[in-house]
């Protein structure tokens, strides 16, 4: 096998994973598997899975890590891809004891993230923000390669590996349906996002937006396309919902595959980012690019990546946490024509996902030579 992705803390079929980087290499002719938990029960766009089983909690995970490692080598791949800082011990055990390339896949700024992870006490958010940062940049040095999602990440590795690609998360444009297979709607006016379910990336604002938009007699519907975080999230969600009586407004797909989220975003018409703009400070979201290539503007909180890569006319940035601002961008952009040729055009030439799979395979062609 040319190359063995492992994850433990992303599903198998993750976009970034297997959609991206996966997929994409199997249509070069590189012969890829994928080693995570509940995986699909059969290959898929030439990409193999492995299955690692089942897991319910994050203690479970990371009691496999040993299994990962273990299940990794014997599969016995040229080169090894791993995509989470929770199998930092794995890439080094597998560059210790095999011939076979590693690369670290840095997906966030995992230092900061750190600080806002609702799961991890306040005590230990602190030094963990610092701690993180330098095992992974000390680890680095033992690795063949990493692959970061952001310039800004991949420049903290600068100093301790000398083959640091960037792949940005942009959306993938070939294979996708066409538009007219769209979501059907029950409502004038759609609203969607897509990504995790949680209050630092904005649904309970995007719940209060609907309820504004409501009261105001505008006919909207949210579609929130992702799973939820945490369970308080989604309890305090619900309550919301239900306290404001609108169950008939929202929708919650769950996870789809990309096909399908392509789908609900062609049936929307505007897309939400509301992120927490001190969390996601450094982010480039990829929603955002995925937005624009459907045909919708983005409502945003001010994050540098929205006002660094979305042109001023398809994009509406908005204070966070102030509802009834941010109901009127959205009532603005409702009034607005976009030129949806022009977005997508816009994305195709300079935000695509096929110009990054250049570089991708560039890398794996140097590391098999």
């Amino acid at each position: 096998m040319d190359s063995l992705h492992l994850t433990t803390a992303h599903t198998a079929t993750d976009t970034r994973i297997f959609d991206k980087e996966a997929t994409s290499l199997a249509e070069a002719g590189f012969e890829v598997g994928i080693l995570a938990h509940d995986t699909p029960d059969e290959d898929r766009n030439g990409v193999r899975f492995f299955y690692l089983g089942s897991v319910e909690t994050r203690a479970e995970r990371w009691q496999n890590i040993p299994q990962v490692a273990r299940t990794a080598r014997r599969l016995d791949a040229s080169i090894y891809h791993f995509h989470d800082p929770e199998l930092i011990p794995v890439g080094l055990y597998l560059s210790a004891t095999t011939d076979a390339a590693v690369v670290y896949d840095v997906h966030e700024d995992y230092g900061h993230k750190a600080a806002g992870r609702e799961w991890i006490p306040d005590i230990a958010s602190i030094p963990l923000s610092h701690i993180v940062p330098r095992i992974e940049r000390v680890a680095s040095s033992q690795f063949d390669a990493i692959v970061s999602a952001t310039n800004r990440i991949g420049s903290r590795f600068s100093r301790t590996n000398e083959r640091v690609t960037t792949l940005h998360n942009f959306p993938r444009t070939v294979h996708l349906p066409p538009a007219t297979q769209s979501k059907s709607r029950d409502r004038d006016h759609v609203l969607c996002y897509v990504g995790g379910l949680s209050e630092l990336r904005g649904i309970h604002r995007m719940l209060e937006l609907l309820d504004t938009l409501y009261s105001r007699n505008i006919d909207v519907e949210l579609w929130a396309l992702g799973s939820w975080s945490t369970e308080v999230d989604k309890h305090r969600a619900k309550e919301f919902i239900a306290e404001r009586d609108l169950e008939s407004r929202v929708q919650f797909p769950g996870y789809l595959d990309y096909e399908e989220m392509f789908q609900y975003l062609y049936g929307a018409d505007l897309g939400l980012s509301l992120l927490d703009t001190q969390q996601f400070e450094t982010a480039i979201p990829t929603k955002q690019f995925e937005y624009l290539y459907a045909g919708l503007p983005t409502i945003t909180t001010p994050l540098d990546a929205a006002i660094r890569f979305l042109p001023d006319r398809f994009r509406h940035v908005v204070p966070q946490g102030d509802s009834e601002a941010t109901a009127d961008a959205v009532e603005r952009a409702f009034e607005t024509d976009s030129d949806v040729a022009e977005m997508r055009s816009l994305i195709k030439r300079e935000y695509s996902w096929e110009a990054e799979t250049k570089k991708l395979i560039a890398l794996y062609e140097d590391l098999l030579r």
